[in-house]
């Protein structure tokens, strides 16, 4: 039997709902109303699940009321990794990525959920930039943070330092000269064709880092994001009194620190160069919002992507975290 039962319909029913939640504050009203048309309003009881780890699905869901929990099953017991509130997004990953789910979602308490059927949002995205685009800056939003309650959840696993180091210092890389050539084939290679985002990436600086080289620290202000030329970059947290946690190395066309951008808080952990240094584009807040105001298809195939680069991280992060806590013992 279905957990889900039918809510008693409310006027105006999904549009308002969703013009009542920060998340979709950007949105304008017909491509709201046009996104709140695809979805269909639950209840959920209390306990129930409303989809497995590993099943196949690519609907989402926005919380009404209510909390929903994000789990994974353990050899220490039952896990929680994330938790979704009152007007929050979750589904969303394998939405973007068509993989499994990665965590079976739990209702703490009876929920009221908005429904968005996955393939029904597929054709109306395909034939409207514009919708597209909103949409997937309010996925932005919503992945980036649940990466920064994982940030904090793996922060909690660091074992303890006998010998902590102080923090580096970030560095200023040298401007170098990456020829327009080279920038429209690095664009290319990660999917974005829209002649208006390739002209804005040719402008874009190019800047080189030794190894080692911190491009920016935990806590700091942040005001672009990158995106990897040659080289990698290890994206790591340093908790006091706690050894470093290296949560990612990225490679060449990978996409990092633009989180601090989509939602105006300091940076989540540090970036640094590896051993053999890297080259980065660095893309400004000013040059995001040239790039979304670009016409729809381009910024759609942007956003596009930086979603998708947070899809694959968070999916890292969880797998890092259960097998962290699996390592140490940890019930959190």
């Amino acid at each position: 039997m279905s957990p889900f039962e039918p809510a008693t319909p409310r006027a105006p029913k999904s549009f308002a709902d969703l013009r009542a939640f920060r998340i979709f504050q950007h949105v304008p009203d017909a491509k709201l109303a046009k996104l709140a048309a695809l979805a269909r309003e639950q209840i959920v009881g209390a306990g129930q699940i409303i989809y497995d780890q590993g099943s196949t699905g690519e609907d989402f869901f926005v919380v009404l009321a209510g909390t929903v929990e994000g789990h994974r099953s353990t050899p220490t017991g039952r896990q929680p990794f994330t938790c979704i509130r009152v007007g929050q997004i979750f589904g969303e990953v394998s939405f973007l990525d068509s993989n499994p789910r990665d965590v079976t979602t739990i209702s703490v308490s009876s929920t009221a959920l908005l429904c968005f059927n996955g393939a029904r949002v597929r054709r109306a995205i395909a034939s409207d930039h514009e919708l597209g685009a909103s949409l997937m800056r309010a996925f932005w939003h919503s992945l980036a943070a649940k990466i920064r309650q994982a940030n904090m959840f793996l922060g909690n696993l660091m074992p303890p330092s006998p010998n902590e180091t102080e923090p580096p210092v970030a560095a200023h890389g040298h401007s170098v000269d990456v020829k327009p050539r080279a920038k429209l084939d690095l664009f290319a290679e990660d999917g974005l064709s829209a002649a208006e985002l390739r002209l804005v990436a040719t402008t874009l600086r190019a800047e080189s880092f030794e190894a080692g080289g911190t491009l920016f620290l935990e806590g700091a202000n942040g005001d672009c994001l990158y995106i990897v030329v040659e080289g990698n970059v290890r994206i790591s947290r340093r908790v006091s009194g706690r050894s470093e946690s290296v949560l990612a190395t990225l490679g060449r066309g990978e996409v990092f620190g633009e989180m601090a951008l989509v939602d105006d808080q300091l940076r989540s952990a540090d970036a640094c160069a590896g051993p053999d240094g890297a080259t980065v584009l660095a893309l400004s807040r000013h040059d995001l919002d040239e790039v979304l105001q670009r016409p729809s298809v381009a910024a759609s195939q942007f956003l596009n992507l930086v979603c998708r680069v947070l899809s694959h991280r968070l999916r890292e992060m969880v797998n890092l975290l259960a097998a962290g806590r699996h390592r140490t013992g940890s019930f959190v």
